[in-house]
């Protein structure tokens, strides 16, 4: 699954004066209606909403005008204020995209059978755990993977491509099977 997170960034850095301000409200609902509209492959429409909604909100939390101007940047300065934005924006929202992401490549997965009985179940399970590690610790796991990845631009496909996250992963599913 790729979020187009790119693409809504870029679309909501144009909505912004010039001199450095707080992100106000119509600022993030106009983010938010953007987010709504961008394609989210993999992700049901509840999902979607809980992820525009949170990144929204904690935009207007964290972050200041000046900080979206200066990611459109293409810069180290640019670079510094994207993956703030990865870490404290977007990290604290990923449990509602990874909770599908990984319900959804488990119950797919031929494997799943072989483990349980009840593969719905034991998919819920490990996708439950891993979305709830990622809303108390999302901001440490991205934080993580920025010292390996400094670059990243997709961080759901940083996330999923990561082997100490794909490492998590596996041993939650696998704590689920003995349950």
């Amino acid at each position: 699954m790729r979020f187009a997170f790119l693409t809504i960034l870029g679309c909501f850095i144009s909505i912004f004066p010039a001199q450095a301000t707080p992100i106000t409200k119509d600022a993030a609902n106009a983010y938010y209606q953007n987010c709504l509209a961008q394609p989210a492959d993999g992700l049901t429409q509840k999902s979607k909403e809980m992820l525009c909604a949170c990144t929204a909100a904690k935009m207007m939390e964290r972050m200041n005008v000046e900080d979206i101007q200066a990611m459109a940047q293409q810069n180290e300065d640019g670079r510094k204020a994207m993956n703030y934005m990865i870490v404290k924006v977007y990290a604290p929202c990923m449990s509602f995209p990874a909770k599908d992401h990984y319900y959804n490549n488990c119950i797919t997965n031929p494997q799943t059978k072989a483990l349980s009985r009840n593969p719905q179940g034991l998919c819920n399970c490990m996708a439950t755990k891993v979305a709830n590690y990622l809303g108390e610790n999302g901001s440490q796991v991205f934080e993580d993977i920025l010292r390996r990845n400094p670059t990243m631009t997709d961080p759901m496909t940083a996330l999923t491509e990561d082997q100490n996250f794909k490492n998590y992963a596996q041993t939650q599913l696998m704590s689920c099977v003995v349950q």
